[in-house]
């Protein structure tokens, strides 16, 4: 049986077949995409090295607080779903201010509450307001040549990485310095800065096909059933973010107990670590654009497995922890990249749903390597966490191994 492949994305305009190659993507705006993704979706995170903090504060569990965090992916999961699509129909540009706005919202909602369930609702309500981070990225691989496609995609979604890991490490360290409610209205304050400023440059599209909601929507299991290279990074995807979450979801908890005894500061140090996963970014885009992007996958997978081996036997130290964020966080980043260069070269027409449908599964890997982290955390500790993720990996470079003849790249 004959498998469809990507098309490697130098072949292919904007309307999939052989029309000429569009205007390169200015540095300026690649940069502003970048800094959008990397700000809304940075937002879900600020959380992490706060949670020992916010249920000291609100009298919570560590389980009370953990699940509340992780409302957040599923909040996001269920906003991509719902909302990404649109995308494929209506101009992108009031999409994105809509999303930016309503994350302002949700995080003075945040920063508000005052127990369980008022802090479960308003995490709930900032995964659903990020939808506008994976519109952006596709609308960054729309507006790209195909020629720098995935150089434009590897830095947008290195945008995502560093504003993921920097709104981890400025919330750690503030953390020990004011009250976490201020972080969430200092985050607010940024986000109105940002909507200004797309408000007058971010451009506006036109969409590529006429289609109902309902049709859109179940439009997409068509999609994922005909596109065997979607399925495939889709796998790819979500274990590796339920790998990612699972470590930063229990991070803060292992810190705070012995041997280490560390406060929220070092979980924010240890995020900025991994900042150098997030600048390569742009590097590993080009690696796919020239050497095909399931090889990088592939070889990405064993360094993020490689990570946990760290963090099981040398986790009870600070430089081990060290090392394998490092690790860790360039191995998922590399996927990260690898697979979203690779479905976006596949149908232009489509292009929202095909990010649709990988971010949901993403993050649907997300949100069950979190609560798999919380279990395994409450029964087993740390060692339990890394058994988890790590498991999580094996499935997903198994698959690789075994299908590695099925696919040119």
């Amino acid at each position: 049986m004959t498998t469809r492949q990507e098309t490697p994305p130098a072949s292919q305009g904007e309307e999939g077949n052989s029309a000429p190659s569009a205007p390169r993507l200015s540095k300026s705006m690649t940069l502003l995409l970048a800094t959008t993704v990397g700000m809304v979706v940075g937002n879900m995170y600020y959380m992490q090295p706060l949670l020992g903090l916010i249920a000291i504060d609100l009298g919570l569990t560590e389980g009370e607080v953990g699940s509340a965090a992780t409302l957040c992916l599923i909040g996001q999961s269920v906003g991509m779903l719902l909302v990404l699509p649109l995308g494929d129909i209506f101009n992108r540009r009031p999409l994105i201010l809509i999303s930016v706005f309503l994350s302002i919202c949700a995080l003075l909602f945040v920063g508000t509450s005052h127990g369980v369930v008022s802090l479960s609702l308003s995490c709930l309500a900032l995964g659903l307001a990020t939808t506008g981070t994976h519109m952006t990225i596709s609308l960054a691989a729309s507006l790209a040549s195909p020629e720098q496609r995935g150089q434009v995609v590897g830095t947008v979604v290195g945008g995502l990485l560093t504003g993921l890991l920097l709104c981890r490490t400025i919330s750690g360290f503030l953390g020990k310095l004011i009250d976490w409610q201020f972080i969430y209205f200092l985050a607010a304050g940024m986000l109105v800065c940002l909507f200004i400023l797309l408000w007058r440059y971010l451009p506006s599209t036109m969409p590529q096909i006429r289609m109902g909601y309902f049709r859109l929507l179940t439009s997409m299991w068509k999609i994922f059933r005909s596109e065997p290279v979607l399925r495939e990074s889709c796998l790819f995807g979500s274990m590796s973010m339920a790998a990612f979450c699972a470590f930063w979801m229990t991070l803060a908890f292992h810190l705070e107990r012995p041997p280490l005894n560390y406060g929220s500061d070092v979980a924010g140090m240890l995020g900025l670590l991994a900042i150098g996963g997030a600048i390569t970014a742009g590097m590993i885009g080009r690696l796919a654009d020239r050497f095909g992007a399931r090889p990088i996958i592939g070889l990405f997978q064993l360094f993020t497995l490689s990570s946990f081996g760290i963090f099981y036997l040398w986790g009870e130290t600070l430089l081990g922890l060290g090392i394998g964020v490092v690790v860790m966080d360039l191995g998922i980043q590399a996927v990260h990249v690898g697979n979203q260069s690779r479905i976006y070269s596949l149908a232009p027409e489509e292009r929202n749903r095909l990010g649709t449908i990988y971010i949901v599964t993403y993050f649907a890997g997300g949100s069950l390597g979190a609560a798999a982290s919380v279990w395994s955390w409450t029964h087993y500790g740390w060692s339990g966490v890394c058994i988890i993720s790590a498991l999580f990996l094996v499935v997903s470079t198994l698959y690789w191994a075994f299908t590695v003849r099925r696919y040119a790249a």
